[in-house]
């Protein structure tokens, strides 16, 4: 019995107990009735008084009235050596202790995969596109009668930061925009090695047995959610991501997603009660840290994360937290779930690529964002969606279930994301110039000449761009690159030449009343050709030269940039060594002056060298 007291009911008492005030059980019984039934409500009151929370407390020596008073003696309460309250559902009852922390949970309860919530989360609330029905990890056969009913959705539209995938498809969602789904594979291979392409051949790897990293095994599920995160923390982390670079996608996240949450426990109790009842409130709910949104932003800002799961299970607690003081059907629990929903993708994105995520944030810094190449290398393609004609795009990943989707990212306008099918997926070779026409749209060509500006970036390290990079630098390499995608996109001089001769043509036939017959229609329209092709030609093979001069160019200039950085460590190192003294015997850095003339690394080395350098020695006159 004792273990089934509602931790909520602390809250609203406190309410009325607060500074040692007594009511009576009658009155906190109807304070509860608002939450739970009348027989739950008498329970509770019954509960903390066999707990010692509430204590009678009797008004005058003649009264018989009993009041119940929250207890002031914090070290009389009994209090469990682990968290009473379940990790996942937050409710009392027959729980399991974790074996590495204070952490409990109910075995029902347990998680299969640590980082997908066992709750629905719909996500027509500030999402314009839809999770699946049900992101519940129970199976179907484990809860036959549980339904998630939801309300109907709006049509989705495009989110270019959204993770979407062909999951829970319906009628009436288009072909390319289904539903996120939380299982999508990361491998990503690439268009030339499809099937009846040219394909690599299969390297024979010795098959060493790797634990599963996906499922869990049955001593893992002994361990709460929190800790089988942390045992995973390192391997689910984007290689060569260090803590400064990570708290700076973090910030970036955290201040998007935190106006989720208007208040947190720390803020309640410090506006509503004093530092006694927020003791009694603290020693009596929790185990842990009462963990704020102040907290995480300092983390944040002192750079304490590591990884990526690190901060993800901070919010766990957070949110734990808060529904054990509100309530698992509070609203503040309820904003828990979107905050976790919207952060829990922006993880998926880091982890994907932490350069795209960076960069769409830093979009206001330049308006070619999305040409700057990553350290994690993306295919091009041309993608084919109804309506429009191939588009070039980034392939982000590629799903290896039936039928193939490839999720990709597109250039220009707002670089939105679509699925698109493996049948109209074109890979992109080398040269773009036969899709650049001048029938083209605006917004076509635009695209056109970002992926020319990444092709030419490409061949850049991609440190020159990275977070410890001077943005300097690379602002002038894209400005090099946009202006060689502007050279190479004028109109061929051969095209321009002859609009002049017939404009020319045109205004000499209107100022003179006599037709100029020279040559025939047929030989001039001839003539005319041949000087067309040949002028076409010398400007393909100047065009060709000015392409393999400009990559010369390139690589000079990256040379240049690595050579005077490397002489800039020299000079540092020289400068450093200068200032240091050295050993009069042995050469090594020395640790005490002798004289003016003469220093030594010990004393072992200034008696060995006493009879030379006494002769010399400034300290001997």
């Amino acid at each position: 019995m004792r273990s089934d007291f509602p931790p909520l009911a602390i809250r609203i008492w406190m309410h009325k107990l607060k500074k040692g005030v007594a009511l009576p059980p009658a009155t906190l019984e109807k304070c509860l009735v608002t939450k739970m039934s009348a027989e739950a409500a008498t329970l509770s009151v019954a509960n903390a008084c066999e707990r010692g929370i509430l204590v009678p407390r009797t008004e005058g020596t003649r009264s018989k009235r009993v009041s119940l008073a929250f207890c002031q003696k914090l070290n009389s309460l009994s209090i469990p050596g682990n968290d009473p309250y379940c990790y996942e559902c937050h409710l009392p009852g027959v729980l399991k202790e974790c074996p590495s922390c204070i952490r409990s949970f109910h075995e029902n309860c347990q998680r299969k995969e640590p980082e997908k919530p066992n709750y629905c989360v719909p996500s027509d609330k500030g999402q314009p596109y839809r999770l699946p029905q049900n992101e519940s990890d129970k199976e179907a056969e484990n809860n036959p009668s549980e339904e998630f009913t939801q309300s109907p959705t709006p049509e989705p539209l495009l989110d270019h930061n959204s993770n979407i995938s062909q999951g829970h498809v319906t009628s009436d969602t288009p072909d390319f925009l289904k539903h996120e789904n939380l299982e999508w594979d990361d491998d990503v291979f690439f268009v030339s090695e499809r099937k009846g392409a040219r394909q690599r051949k299969q390297a024979n790897v010795k098959d060493e047995q790797h634990p599963n990293l996906d499922s869990d095994t049955s001593s893992e599920l002994e361990y709460c959610t929190r800790c089988r995160l942390l045992k995973m923390a390192s391997l689910h982390n984007p290689p060569q991501l260090d803590k400064q670079e990570l708290a700076c996608l973090l910030k970036y996240s955290w201040g998007i997603h935190h106006s989720w949450l208007t208040t947190d426990v720390s803020k309640y109790m410090a506006k509503n009660w004093n530092d006694r009842d927020r003791a009694l409130v603290k020693r009596i709910l929790f185990k842990t840290k009462i963990l704020g949104l102040a907290d995480i932003e300092r983390s944040i800002a002192a750079k304490k994360y590591r990884y990526l799961t690190e901060f993800l299970m901070d919010l766990l607690d957070l949110q734990h937290n808060i529904a054990v003081f509100f309530g698992p059907k509070s609203v503040e629990y309820t904003a828990t779930k979107w905050l976790l929903r919207d952060v829990t993708h922006d993880i998926r994105e880091i982890r994907r690529c932490p350069d795209c995520f960076r960069y769409s944030h830093e979009a206001n810094l330049s308006s070619l964002w999305f040409a700057k190449p990553c350290l994690q290398r993306h295919e091009l393609v041309f993608a084919k969606q109804t309506g429009s004609p191939p588009w070039p795009a980034k392939v982000i990943s590629v799903s290896k279930r039936k039928p193939i989707k490839y999720d990709v990212r597109f250039f220009g306008g707002s670089h939105s994301r679509a699925l698109i099918s493996e049948r109209d997926i074109i890979p992109i070779e080398s040269d773009i110039q036969s899709h650049i026409k001048p029938k083209n749209s605006k917004a076509l060509s635009s695209a056109l000449r970002e992926l020319q500006c990444h092709m030419i970036l490409s061949h850049y390290s991609a440190s020159q761009f990275g977070f410890h990079a001077d943005p300097a630098i690379a602002e002038n390499l894209i400005q090099v690159a946009l202006s060689h995608c502007n050279e190479s996109s004028e109109t061929p001089q051969w095209t321009k030449k002859r609009k002049l001769n017939s404009s020319t043509t045109e205004a000499t036939s209107a100022n003179s009343p006599v037709p100029n017959r020279v040559l025939p229609a047929r030989r001039c329209s001839i003539a005319f050709r041949s000087e067309a092709l040949q002028e076409s030609r010398s400007s393909y093979a100047d065009s060709v030269t000015y392409q393999n001069l400009a990559s010369e160019i390139i690589q000079a200039n990256e040379e240049l940039v690595k050579c005077q950085s490397e002489l800039a460590i020299m000079r540092q190192k020289l400068d450093a060594v200068k200032r240091k003294r050295w050993c009069h015997l042995c050469l090594e850095e020395a640790a005490f002056d002798c004289c003016f003339s003469a220093s030594y690394c010990s004393g072992d080395c200034q008696r060995r060298d006493k009879r030379r350098h006494q002769t010399n020695c400034c300290n001997s006159f």
